[in-house]
This record gives C-alpha cells, sequence and structure tokens, in this order.
C-alpha cells in the first residue's frame, strides 16, 4: 500500500516527467536529420545559390542539395556514399552543399569549419577541403589553417577569405535557409527537390531519381 501511494504521488509523477523531458532533450540535439512534416517538395532555386560550391558535374539532371555539419557523425558516414555514388555515375549527380552547424554541444567548432570549407571554395579547393574537414579531428582555427596549407593554398589568401564577412555571410545564409525550411538536424538532404527520408537507402533513392531523368533506351 505504501509503494502504491509513492507511485502515484504528485512527486512521482514530476519525477517521471522530468526524466522523459531531459532524455528528449538529448535527443533533439543529436543531429539527427528532422525536416518539417509538411515539407515535401522545395524548388531548386529556394535550397542554393550560386554561391554554393558544387561536387560533380554542374550540368547534371539530378541535383542534391546537404545541409551539413563537419562535427556530425551521420554526415561523416553519409559522405563516402555520396562520393562513390557520383564518381560511378559521371556527369549525371552534382551535390551543393550548404552548412548547417548545430548549436550543441560538441559542435563549437562546426561554424569556424564551414568557414573553412567556403573559404577554400573562394580559392578552388572546396572538394578537397571538404573531404578532409571530415576526417579532421582538431578544428581549431590554428589547424584549419594548417591544413589549408596542406592541400596547396596560400595561407595568407586563406585567411584573408576565412575573415572576411563575404565569406562568413554566405554560411550564416545557409543557416537562414535551413530555419527557414524547418531543418533542425544533419545531414538533410533534398534529391531534385524532394526530401530524403533517412530510413531509406540513399544510394538507392539516388539512383531510382537519376533512371527518371535519365531513362534507359
Amino acid at each position: 500500500m505504501k509503494e502504491y501511494f509513492k507511485r502515484n504521488s504528485p512527486i512521482f509523477y514530476i519525477g517521471v516527467f522530468t526524466v522523459i523531458l531531459f532524455l528528449a532533450i538529448i535527443f533533439a540535439g543529436s543531429g539527427t536529420p528532422t525536416q518539417s512534416p509538411s515539407l515535401e517538395l522545395v524548388n531548386n532555386e529556394d535550397l542554393y545559390n550560386n554561391q554554393n560550391p558544387i561536387i560533380g558535374e554542374a550540368t547534371a539532371r539530378v541535383t542534391i542539395v546537404e545541409f551539413s555539419d563537419y562535427n556530425c557523425p551521420a554526415c561523416v558516414s553519409v559522405n563516402p556514399i555520396l562520393k562513390s555514388t557520383i564518381n560511378n555515375n559521371p556527369g549525371k549527380i552534382r551535390l551543393i552543399i550548404k552548412h548547417l552547424p548545430l548549436p550543441i554541444t560538441g559542435h563549437e567548432t562546426s561554424k569556424d569549419a564551414a568557414i573553412a570549407a567556403t573559404a577554400a571554395n573562394k580559392l578552388g579547393k572546396f572538394k578537397e577541403m571538404h573531404n578532409e574537414l571530415y576526417m579532421l579531428q582538431d578544428k581549431s582555427k590554428e589547424n584549419l589553417i594548417n591544413t589549408a596549407v596542406n592541400l596547396g593554398m596560400n595561407k595568407e589568401e586563406f585567411v584573408k577569405a576565412f575573415e572576411s564577412e563575404e565569406v562568413v555571410k554566405i554560411v550564416e545564409e545557409d543557416m537562414k535557409t535551413a530555419e527557414k525550411l524547418g531543418l533542425r538536424g544533419t545531414p538533410s538532404i533534398f534529391i531534385n527537390g524532394k526530401v530524403f527520408n533517412p530510413s531509406q537507402d540513399l544510394n538507392t533513392t539516388i539512383l531510382a531519381e537519376m533512371n527518371k531523368v535519365y531513362p534507359q533506351n
């Protein structure tokens, strides 16, 4: 009887609610892609602009837009899949990167990494920097500069681009676009404007779209 009253007391239910709320907060910041439930198809013009870097053939009919965070484990896992799919289908698929550095614990260097990638794009080395940043553990400003130099960029030119308002603004515009779309996690992926469902196989979904726009004879 005493146990019954303990479990049905207000204090008991307050404790249970507190635990549930705590777990919800943790999982909300885990980096899992969470699109708006009503978001199904988005015009490419609303997703990207000519400031965003492209990997692959610029005239490809399949456009993948990825909102990414360089400290996101899921983004690290997705990157080789995207690379392989693009390389195995030359000229048919292009990947456009948008930056969404998440404001959560463990991602404190994400915005600087995004700025570094954007600076590298200005110097014609985005693809190299993009791939390197996923593998880079220490994303301090000093190490970002060292990485750029190791990839063949001029140190002074990279630092100038890294610190420029223009480059920072590009990253912040990506973040604003993500906010407008209701994106709260990474990677958030669109394939020809359609939201990718992370419960599906990414490579299969891309190839299905490719076969639609490049019908086989």
